[in-house]
C-alpha cells in the first residue's frame, strides 16, 4: 500500500468510528428507556396458533 492508500483507509476507518458513535449516541437518547413487554397470551397465540393457546389454560 502506498501513502495515498493508507491516507485513504484510515480516513474511512474514521468516518465509519463517528458514524457508529454517532448511531450509538442517539440510541442511548432516544431508544435505551423505552421497553415493550408483550402480552404472554398474544405470545402464546403467536408462538402456538390461536387454538392451542386456549385448551392449555383449562
Amino acid at each position: 500500500m502506498n501513502l495515498q492508500d493508507r491516507t485513504l483507509v484510515r480516513k474511512l476507518a474514521v468516518v465509519l468510528v463517528i458514524k457508529l458513535a454517532v448511531l450509538v449516541a442517539l440510541w442511548w437518547v432516544f431508544v435505551r428507556e423505552y421497553r415493550v413487554a408483550p402480552p404472554e397470551a398474544g405470545v402464546a397465540t403467536q408462538l402456538l396458533g390461536p387454538g392451542n393457546s386456549e385448551e392449555k389454560e383449562k
